[in-house]
């Protein structure tokens, strides 16, 4: 099944993978045998995680795209300031192949157009031949994480084709930014522009610039990162030669391209996305790359200048219903049921601001563990703002779960999502709290094992776990001594502060545990259900109240005053000493499931 990702590229891919304006690149003759139709798209994000639409593994060759890699290499090995003696960084607002040359320096505009590319190349390292071209190959392999290789027919109709190009060389050779052979550079550069790629690969190029010139899979760092930091800049302003300024205006994303028809762009410490289609403009850039990285990058709101830089810990961590100490003290069959199944429920926890990356690892994560969860909830309470591609990806991803018989809770506490946004699919709850989805789950877990106890139902005070494990004589003793005590919704049962007076154990009905906090707000700690008990630990040592306890509906408890405890103390000390026992080792008990807890949500 596809993931809402995947259908957004390909709506794009389908909306103009009918345009056939544009015409094939003919002053590389080899380039005029594409075929016009072939329009891949492929996303690739900063930890490698790849979408593919269309024509994703049709070769092609990477022409200009190669400039920014090349550029990157360069500036790697000399450093920035080395490289800008030959090269300047400024935009030309001029064709490729124009003949921009500062009329003070002699130094190309920038290293985007084939005056800056031809000199960037001939600052690479050359091997015992005397060529550059088997270091760049293997430097743009590792790039894309498998051996490339080249396409010497277009490579040999370049050459034949490139007199602009040689002329451009010799004049940088004439103000001495390049040295000799003139030849052997401009022929390394023309290899350079012929090899071969796909639009995985490319993505996959462009993805680890987006990762600071680690490669996401190998690991391996191809490049430093102020030598990225710099290729981008570049990209930037002079990526699209004369078309960059309303490019970066429009679509805010650092990208490049080529008359091979593949265009690259980069979102920094995000993703990377390729499309490739060989039509190109009047400008030399492929028709429907060039739309499809706008419409995506309108759609997920990819613009530099909104875009997150924390996507890499947007999702703050994912868990299971059953890693959790449930905030609601259930009764032990209970209890045992939500353990046993409650990793049918998965909770993805969200932080920073809602763009297209963070809520793309969210819909991953989903799809990742797609066979394994009956419901999904994702929480926002630490989660910032959102923006058109929230409604696209979240929505997207609220119909595949609702679709698939799938819930999807959204603990929303502070309004971050639009309140419209989710009202008209069926099937989504959005919470006010974490712990309300949760509860939501628990109910729905114990409902489909049958174990959900009868809210009106009343727990015999002799099936309490204190009683049980006693035996009759010892209950004999001690069933008596209980009271029972009712309330009404909202009533308090205990206050906060007050003395510890007595053991409580919840026969009927619902209770809340609060704390103040320092703005003297009642904040809700944990509900308490039929089945278990409450004040042991003040009883055991004589503190106050560390809490309020109050009736969220009709209440019904059973009391063990601390003068009865007493009384029992002085007539039956071994039924004391078990009791004692029992509170104890319940106390170990949670103690011990907290633990789990903390160990299971380790950041």
């Amino acid at each position: 099944m596809d993931d809402a990702v995947t259908r957004t590229i390909t709506r794009v891919h389908e909306r103009y993978a009918g345009v056939a304006d544009g015409a094939l690149a003919d002053y590389i003759p080899e380039l005029t045998l594409a075929d016009p139709t072939g329009f891949g798209i492929a996303v690739v994000a900063a930890d490698g995680h790849r979408y593919r639409v269309g024509d994703v593994e049709v070769p092609f060759t990477i022409q200009s795209v190669s400039k920014a890699f090349a550029y990157a290499l360069a500036v790697d090995l000399h450093g920035a300031a080395e490289v800008e003696k030959r090269v300047d960084v400024e935009p030309s607002g001029e064709a490729f192949n124009s003949i921009s040359l500062d009329a003070d320096t002699g130094r190309p505009r920038n290293p985007m157009i084939n005056a800056g590319a031809i000199a960037v190349t001939a600052m690479l390292p050359v091997d015992e031949h005397g060529s550059r071209f088997p270091g760049i190959l293997a430097a743009f392999s590792r790039l894309a994480g498998r051996e490339l290789s080249w396409d010497q027919q277009v490579y040999a109709s370049e050459s034949a084709s490139g007199h602009r190009n040689r002329a451009i060389a010799n004049m940088l050779r004439a103000v001495e930014v390049i040295g000799d052979p003139v030849d052997d550079i401009v022929e390394d550069y023309f290899r350079q522009c012929s090899v071969l790629v796909t639009a995985d690969d490319l993505a996959m190029m462009a993805a680890t610039l987006a990762n600071g010139g680690v490669h996401p899979l190998t690991r391996d760092r191809v490049v430093g990162a102020d030598a990225v930091e710099r290729a981008l800049s570049v990209m930037s302003t002079c990526g699209m030669y004369d078309y960059s300024g309303t490019w970066m205006y429009e679509v805010g994303v650092p990208a490049k391209s080529g008359v091979g028809g593949g265009v690259i762009g980069v979102l920094p410490g995000q993703l990377a996305v390729t499309a490739w289609s060989p039509l190109l403009d009047a400008k030399g850039n492929s028709v429907r790359g060039v739309a499809a990285i706008r419409d995506l990058s309108r759609v997920l709101d990819l613009h530099l200048l909104r875009a997150s830089s924390s996507a890499a810990h947007a999702l703050r961590r994912s868990y299971r219903l059953s890693d959790i100490v449930l905030s609601r003290r259930r009764p032990p069959q209970q209890a045992r049921l939500l353990a046993a199944h409650g990793h049918r429920t998965a909770v993805h926890e969200l932080q920073g601001d809602l763009f297209a990356a963070p809520l793309e690892r969210l819909v991953r994560e989903v799809h990742r563990t797609w066979g394994e969860v009956d419901a999904v909830v994702v929480d926002l309470t630490r989660a910032g703002s959102t923006d058109g591609s929230t409604t696209t990806l979240l929505r997207g991803l609220a119909r595949d779960l609702v679709s698939s018989g799938r819930r999807l809770l959204v603990a929303d506490p502070a309004g971050v999502l639009p309140k419209q946004l989710l009202s008209d699919v069926d099937g989504v709850q959005v919470t006010a709290s974490l712990d309300d989805a949760l509860l939501v789950c628990e109910e729905a877990v114990l409902h489909a094992t049958d174990a959900r106890e009868d809210a009106e139902a009343e727990v015999p005070l002799e099936d309490f776990e204190l009683l049980r494990h006693l035996g009759e004589h010892a209950q004999a003793r001690l069933l008596h001594r209980f009271v029972r005590r009712t309330f009404a919704p909202g009533d308090v049962v205990v206050s906060e502060g007050a003395p510890t007076d007595a053991l409580h154990l919840l026969a009927a009905g619902r209770v809340r545990v609060e704390v103040a906090d320092e703005a003297g707000t009642r904040v809700r700690v944990a509900d308490m259900f039929p089945g278990t008990a409450f004040g042991e630990l003040g009883l055991i040592e004589q503190a106050p109240r560390s809490a309020s306890v109050r009736a969220v509906d009709h209440v019904v408890t059973w009391e063990l005053t601390r003068e009865q405890l007493m009384e029992v103390r002085r007539v039956d000390h071994l039924v004391f000493t078990r009791i004692l026992e029992h509170l104890l080792v319940g106390l170990a008990d949670r103690l011990r499931e907290t633990t789990h807890e903390a160990v299971s949500l380790r950041d």
